[in-house]
């Protein structure tokens, strides 16, 4: 049941990161798997095997939530994108009270408001990033810098990666890449996986590489400040569901407050099902690992 619940979390944070405005690093800290998949990528250049071997049920849960978040939180999107990002927004606020609760740990200091406030502007500038138009037929240069900025929005709390990459023109090549794959699969088209494979490889490289690098920065930082951390990761917290809204607003044909009303009675109810949810698997820290 244990291994079942890690795979679990891990997905969250695979959906996360699929979502524009979410960002699957924060659902990782808000959920306390971030420090160990952080110290996992510190030990990895050391320790492969074992790094790999402690946090297999989240690289599990990630990718299955990656695949899953690319076809069911794509489709939901196109039909009723308001509910499902309720749902997100429910998973977010459900960890207030946890993060909260490791916060009150130690004495609480003017710069760690300064932190506070700091993140929440950072936040409210990331919902005025817009889609931009890529440039240039550099295309596996493109798909490497694709791989990094989804990488390092892995590991930075906050960081939308959806959203990184929208505003940098990216964001619809990666859906394209992978939904070629998928399709070539389906299909069993050779010409097309023989087409794509090498990006996807390139793509996966761009990862590994971004990952390895922000895990040490960010290991260094958990080690060091992790008060401001967890602060940060609450005005994140606070602003994010504005956010979260503002973006799909903006990367939607419909406006979003303008919906039915009964989308948002579906999804006030996922909403309220994602903070209780997120309220059970924001377990406490020493119970994090167990």
């Amino acid at each position: 049941m244990n291994h079942l619940t890690k795979i679990i979390k891990g997905s969250l944070v695979g959906m996360g990161s699929i979502l524009p405005g979410v960002s699957g690093s924060m659902i990782a800290a808000i959920f306390n798997i971030y420090q160990s998949l952080v110290n996992a990528l510190n030990d990895f250049t050391k320790h492969p095997f074992k790094a790999i071997k402690s946090v297999w049920h989240y690289i599990v849960g990630i990718i299955i939530g990656l695949f899953l978040g690319f076809f069911v939180i794509k489709l939901f999107l196109d039909i009723a994108p308001l509910p499902i990002t309720l749902l997100f927004i429910g998973f977010i606020l459900g960890a207030i009270p946890s993060i909260i609760q490791r916060i009150k740990v130690t004495k609480t200091k003017w710069h760690h408001f300064l932190v506070i406030v700091i993140s929440m502007m950072i936040m409210l500038l990331m919902a005025f990033i817009q889609e931009n138009t890529a440039a240039g037929n550099q295309e596996y240069l493109i798909v490497f810098i694709i791989g990094m900025i989804t990488a390092v929005a892995l590991i930075i709390p906050g960081l939308s990666g959806a959203t990184m990459l929208m505003a940098l023109g990216f964001y619809q090549k990666l859906l394209d890449l992978i939904s070629d794959l998928l399709r070539g699969i389906a299909l069993l088209d050779f010409s097309l996986l023989l087409n794509k494979i090498p990006l996807f490889l390139l793509l996966v490289l761009g990862v590994i590489i971004g990952l390895i690098i922000m895990g040490k920065v960010m290991f260094v930082l958990l080690q060091k400040y992790q008060k401001h951390f967890y602060m940060a990761v609450l005005g994140i917290v606070i602003v994010s569901p504005f956010n979260i809204l503002f973006t799909l607003e903006q990367n939607t044909n419909d406006y979003v407050f303008q919906t039915d009303w009964y989308f948002w009675v579906v999804g006030i109810i996922l909403c309220a099902v994602g903070f209780i949810a997120s309220k059970h698997l924001s377990v406490e820290p020493k119970k994090m690992e167990e």
